[in-house]
């Protein structure tokens, strides 16, 4: 494609493909997914019986989002993501809403993934210890001027982070059902109660939260009609079957008392097969899985604040796209927003709301594709949900059961989403006084 005369425009380039799809997909959702999430579930479960269960659950509602969503991905291929589905299906103060609070968790998840990291560069670096904060505000900084440089620069360190993390877990898992088998654990009567099934599932939605992640570049994919559906099933399926033989992996080679008591799994394992060295490895992958989640989060939510300005909901500038390729403005203000998360902390608090958001979202996404089906069923469709009505009604109830219980169990948690969320009326009214 070739390149604008001016150094800056409102338009976005078409740079990507399948390839950097399934690197957002996969590398997106995996980078930390694969680290504390395993402790996280079997914790909340209590016994092995119904890890492996809880995981499957998880990446079948994940496949189900991925089914319906990819059919508004390749309908409306625009920038913005949940945003941009929103406003088609529900007009502008939903979107608004939506748009607000998908930036606000990106950023969130971008702090606290970049805090995450910097606790592994601790361990590789002890004398780095105390300076966790640094080292993360550092990590975003670097990954911010990679994508300042350009979308092509930035493309490539996710394809980059995502291969190598890939090509790891991979060496790690098959060498893990070389070591003997972890001794049996008495199986106990009691089963997980409602509260700890709400936590197991919050912490597997976290795991699995970046399935949807190729819609945010739609606009800027060579072929979005065939590049995002296939993108997204092909990823989320790759995930799963990741999750799976992960969790089979560990739960064969480390006593379950071991598992729920390291924050990494995976670095037991390492130690067991290598020793001293393989810890060190698995802590050095932890760092790269981290980075590529981190570069993923930035790159959606600059998007995000791409298309609210330029949908006018935000200062126009915003919408300036670089020559090659980059939302400069927007990634400035995504990268400032992580970086004040993560000099106050406030990044930490809001951890429990981030997977309720993310569910709204999910919810929205599902009743825009029934929405739109009856509403604008003109409108063209390269790819058409499998299983329609059912699945993607499938994927709507669960989301709508995951939101309830989740306000009896954690009202707070709920209250403090809706608080946030709210914080996108005022934006609302602006825009449209401005309007």
């Amino acid at each position: 494609m070739a390149v604008p005369a001016s150094n800056s425009s409102s338009r976005l380039l078409r740079l990507l493909g399948m390839g950097f799809g399934l690197a957002v997909v996969v590398g997106g959702t995996t980078g930390t997914g694969v680290l504390r999430s395993p402790r996280e579930v079997a914790e909340a479960v209590g016994s092995p019986n119904g890890v492996l269960l809880v995981w499957l659950a998880g990446g079948f509602y994940a496949l189900l989002g991925a089914n319906s969503i990819a059919e508004l991905g390749a309908m409306l291929p625009q920038a913005g993501g949940w945003y941009g589905y929103a406003h088609r299906a529900f007009g502008e103060f939903v979107a608004v809403v939506v748009g607000w609070g998908d930036w606000v968790s990106s950023c969130v998840t971008g702090a606290l993934v970049a805090l995450m990291m910097a606790t592994y560069v601790a361990g590789l670096v002890p004398e780095l210890t105390g300076h966790e904060r640094t080292v993360a505000a550092a990590a975003v900084g670097v990954l911010g001027l990679i994508q300042w440089r350009g979308l092509r620069e930035a493309s490539r360190a996710q394809e980059l982070t995502a291969l190598l993390m890939a090509l790891a877990l991979a060496v790690l898992l098959v060498g893990s059902w070389w070591l003997p088998a972890a001794p049996a654990l008495h199986k106990g009567a009691a089963g997980p109660g409602a509260l700890a099934l709400v936590v197991a599932f919050q912490a597997v939605i976290f795991a699995y939260d970046g399935w949807y992640a190729a819609i945010y570049f739609a606009e800027e994919d060579h072929d979005p009609a065939r590049a995002v559906p296939r993108s997204m099933l092909l990823g989320v399926g790759l995930v799963i079957f990741t999750y799976a033989l992960l969790n089979a992996a560990l739960l064969h080679t480390l006593p379950f008392s071991q598992l729920v008591a390291t924050d990494l799994p995976l670095a037991e394992v390492a130690d067991r097969l290598l020793g001293a060295w393989g810890r060190r490895a698995m802590l050095a992958v932890a760092v790269l899985g981290h980075l590529g989640v981190l570069n993923s989060v930035l790159l959606m939510a600059t998007r995000v604040l791409f298309a609210l300005s330029r949908d006018g909901h935000l200062p126009r500038p915003l919408a300036q796209v670089h020559e090659r390729g980059t939302p400069r403005p927007a990634l400035l203000v995504a990268t400032g927003l992580t970086l004040v998360l993560l000099a106050t902390g406030s990044a930490e608090q809001l951890l429990a709301v981030t997977s309720i958001l993310f569910v709204s979202y999910y919810g929205v996404g599902f009743g825009a594709v029934l929405w739109l089906r009856r509403t604008a069923p003109e409108l063209p469709r390269p790819y058409r949900a499998w299983g329609y009505p059912y699945t993607t009604g499938l994927a709507l109830l669960v989301s709508i059961g995951f939101l309830i219980s989740n306000a009896v169990a954690e009202p707070g948690n709920t209250l403090l989403a809706v608080g946030l969320v709210a914080g996108s009326y005022p934006l609302y009214k602006l825009s449209t006084r401005r309007h």
